[in-house]
């Protein structure tokens, strides 16, 4: 299977895209004036502890003050000790960036993450992804990790360290010990609220954590970025440099690739499937429904096959939606019912199989009753579509907006109310275009009749610059 990752670098923001087969499977953005902060570690003071929650505000610095939980709020061993009090400094690692009224999520259990390992300086033990699945590897790379590990600190073995020499997991080591020790250097000479470590270029950091041997090309489209991935890849991961190139093409990169078309897809209620069926996707602030719309297979017969066929590509599109789109939190995909049971586990273990491909924790609840698939991911950023669109100023964020019939009716009761209530002279009306040609094409009769009932004047006014649902009404 053909993998390419495309890097788009501009002062503004950087996007990363992943496409498997020519097709859009995930993409980061990270804006300058949003950027991510998760992994970035501050020395914050503790501004109010709310005992029953278990749980603290921390100032570090925002606008709004972070939230230290139950698990942040142990000590830095893990350990349940004294609890924090208010005005205390407290070193903190953001784990949640902030989203919508909620500042960012803060923990104590302090992680830096290198190319192979991730140092947990006060856990005092060492863990193997379980993504690394062959035993022999993993005692392998265990064996390794006991005679590196100092006693006190803790590592976690990346999924990239599969095939890693000694001397590869030895120098990741103490790299990450030489910037744990700056990191304290840090906190001694220095006053809350103050950042403490920064997380790594945007660029260098989609590297380091999301790029494996499997990738077959990276592009990127910004000669600086692409000199700095080249010479970071050379001293981290040397089997991946010579795959990092610089894209020199007349057209800019994502639309040379399809990639631009995509993404504006993604911000559509309504995705189509190979088989003419589609998903409709809406979000509320409790869960994410994907309704599955059946289509139709050539040489397929009966109910039940068409409905699996139309399963598994709805699960299929569901998945890379959800990456796509950075969806989390409860995530319902309201499947065409099906008789079989074997039927309804293929599906399950198809969509276990396909969240076991994504950078943020995902996990298959199962199948309600009502044949409701339910999906749980975790939420760390912001979704696409708030990164990258606002709230309509016309539906307020409803999706729909009232209807230039209600509109002109609420102008007609505005009319008459003036007409018999406000001081004598013209009533002009000022609204958009099309309100002014709905009321004289549908309701200038009733306009006619305001007039002769109060002997008032009522004239009209196209504005472009009103929206549908803006209108003002003058007494002259």
């Amino acid at each position: 299977m053909s993998r390419k990752l495309f890097i788009n670098v501009t002062p503004a923001e950087v996007r990363a895209a992943w496409t498997e087969e020519s097709v859009l499977i995930d993409l980061m953005v990270d804006r300058g004036d949003r950027a991510s902060v998760i992994g970035n570690i501050y020395l914050g003071r503790v501004e109010r502890v709310m005992r029953g929650m278990e749980a603290a505000f921390v100032n570090v610095g925002f606008q709004r003050s972070g939230f230290l939980g139950l698990d942040g709020g142990r000590r830095r061993n893990g350990n349940t000790g004294p609890p924090v009090h208010e005005g205390e400094a407290v070193v903190v690692q953001v784990t949640k960036d902030a989203i919508a009224s909620k500042g960012v999520q803060l923990t104590r259990r302090v992680t830096l993450p290198g190319r192979f390992l991730v140092y947990a300086p006060f856990q005092d033990r060492v863990m193997i992804s379980r993504k690394i699945e062959v035993v022999n590897e993993r005692e392998r790379l265990a064996g390794l990790m006991a005679k590196l590990a100092l006693d006190g600190e803790g590592f976690v073995v990346r999924t990239a360290s599969v095939g890693a020499s000694k001397k590869e997991l030895e120098t990741d080591c103490n790299q990450l010990r030489e910037a744990w020790a700056t990191i304290e250097k840090a906190e001694i000479n220095g006053s809350a609220p103050s950042c403490l470590h920064a997380e790594i270029d945007p660029v260098l950091r989609v590297l380091r954590d999301h790029v494996q041997s499997d990738i077959d090309i990276i592009y990127v489209d910004n000669a600086a970025a692409a000199e700095a991935a080249q010479k970071f890849c050379e001293k981290t991961m040397p089997g991946i440099a010579h795959k990092v190139q610089l894209y020199t093409g007349e057209k800019q990169m994502f639309e040379q690739y399809g990639i631009e078309e995509e993404i504006e897809h993604a911000f559509t209620s309504r995705v189509g499937l190979r088989s003419g069926g589609s998903l409709v996707i809406q979000t509320t602030e409790a869960l994410t429904s994907f309704d599955v719309n059946s289509g139709s297979f050539d040489g397929v017969h009966g109910m039940e096959e068409i409905a699996l066929r139309t399963n598994r590509e709805a699960v299929e599109e569901a998945a890379r939606q959800i990456r796509l789109r950075n969806i989390s939190g409860l995530i319902v995909i309201d499947l065409i019912q099906m008789e079989v049971d074997g039927n309804w586990d293929e599906i399950v273990c198809l969509m276990e199989d396909l969240v076991c491909r994504d950078r943020n924790p995902t996990s298959v609840l199962g199948v309600t009753k009502a044949g409701l698939l339910e999906v749980i991911r975790r939420r760390r950023h912001e979704p696409l579509i708030n990164a990258m669109t606002e709230i309509c100023v016309s539906c307020q964020g409803t999706g729909r907006r009232k209807s230039a019939d209600a509109v002109s009716v609420e102008i007609l009761r505005a009319l008459q109310f003036e007409a018999r209530n406000s001081a004598p002279g013209e009533i002009v009306l000022h609204a958009a275009d099309e309100i002014v040609n709905f009321i004289e094409n549908q309701f200038g009769a009733l306009v006619d009749d305001i007039e002769d009932f109060t002997g008032r004047t009522i004239k009209l006014r196209s504005n472009y610059e009103y929206k549908r649902e803006n209108y003002d009404i003058f007494v002259g």
